[in-house]
């Protein structure tokens, strides 16, 4: 009896280990199905705040196109625009990648890890639509395991000529590039129309405020102005003095109340910006995201901006009354706006360009891909003068 009920027992056991067996195979093989009938695209992208700015409606574009809607987007971008990615494209993009580019190119561990979970997924394309390629971010696109690779021809400012001739080889196919100096918008433009072939209905960047986020910051009740002191780079940054300066004619001939703006590295530059302007402002330099930072533009009445990604938010905006302050650096890819984009871009340019600007493609070949040129020898003066000449006042 005792050996009869043991046997019957170890029966029911095997039974139940054969049903989980196969309840478990079942699973995986759909699992398995549902994992190849999903389409994957990866786009890369690792540059700054201003050419995200100037590429992110494509994202929408290319989601939107028939031929890719079925495909689920990831993005690896740069972690310093993640709030704005994640905040206005979220409902493009399946999945966000963040890379701290520092760190990757510095740290061998936090590269390897980073590499190590790009390598991991199996994407059916990427695209990498960057014209300016870097070595570091098409070593990116070696290591992804995808079947199609597609990059732009780009050119030779942020890779040597026997990187790229490496490099070329990592991808599938490569878009041509018109060789001349573009703006970065057009050259954008440019690669998603060269990858859909047909032309497409964007006439300039855009950004749609978001509905749902809580902008909780007390704003001047009367018109203000906006002064953005902060950029990447201490050479692309004014003298804090000379906003000051420009500042107390504002707040005197126009009555404009002064807010204040620059990331947390700028926040020791507001005393001497307090000295020299010597009046109330809104301070809210190193105090606001970058959402935030779109909510204070889109309701001002004038922007005084270093040449940084502030300004190209600002265009996407609509804003008013965009006064940007530059050594001339990048002329002609990121600097002017044109005008079919924007009439109301006014860039204030160091003397030694402001005396040839009629000569614009010896200038944007000169300065196209950088600028030695000193800011701070554009004066106050030079400021006021471009806004009463396009303000009329």
């Amino acid at each position: 009896m005792g050996r009869s009920f043991s046997f019957k027992a170890l029966s029911k056991m095997e039974t139940i280990s054969k049903l989980k067996s196969l309840t478990k195979y079942v699973l995986y093989n759909i699992l398995d199905s549902l994992k190849q009938n999903t389409k994957n695209i990866l786009l890369i992208r690792l540059d700054s705040i201003g050419d995200y700015i100037l590429f992110r409606n494509f994202i929408e574009i290319l989601k939107k196109e028939p031929k890719y809607s079925e495909y689920k987007i990831t993005l690896i971008g740069n972690i310093i625009w993640k709030e704005l990615a994640e905040t206005l494209d979220k409902e493009y993009i399946s999945e966000f990648i963040w890379i701290d580019t520092k760190k990757f190119h510095r740290n061998i561990i936090y590269r390897y890890k980073t590499l190590r979970k790009v390598y991991s997924k199996y994407y059916d394309i990427v695209i990498h639509p960057t014209y300016s390629r870097t070595y570091d971010t098409d070593n990116i696109v070696k290591m992804v395991n995808a079947k199609e690779k597609i990059g732009s021809t780009g050119d030779l400012s942020n890779i040597s000529k026997w990187q790229k001739k490496i490099t070329d080889k990592y991808y599938t196919k490569l878009i041509p590039a018109q060789k001349n100096i573009m703006f970065e918008f057009y050259r954008n433009k440019e690669l998603f129309e060269n990858l859909m072939g047909k032309k497409l209905d964007i006439a300039k960047p855009y950004i749609k405020l978001p509905t749902n986020y809580t902008f909780d910051l007390e704003l001047p009740q009367s018109s203000y102005a906006i002064l953005f002191i902060g950029a990447s780079a201490n050479f692309r940054k004014w003298n804090i003095g000379n906003f000051g300066e420009v500042a107390k004619w504002i707040k005197y001939n126009l009555g404009y109340e002064i807010v204040l703006c620059g990331g947390k590295e700028d926040m020791e530059s507001t005393k001497i910006f307090e000295q020299v302007y010597n009046d109330t402002f809104l301070n809210l330099v190193g105090k606001t995201s970058l959402i935030d930072l779109l909510f204070i533009i889109k309701n001002s009445k004038m922007i005084i901006s270093n040449e940084t990604s502030f300004p190209h938010m600002a265009v996407a905006l609509n804003a008013k009354n965009i006064f940007v302050i530059s050594n001339g650096n990048h002329f002609g890819r990121f600097i002017p706006y044109p005008r079919e984009i924007t009439e109301s871009y006014f860039p204030i340019y160091h003397p030694e360009i402001e005396k040839d600007l009629v000569n614009y493609y010896k200038l944007s070949n000169m300065y196209g891909y950088g600028s030695q040129l000193d800011i701070n020898e554009i004066t106050p003066q030079q400021v006021v003068i471009k806004i009463t000449d396009s303000m009329g006042g």
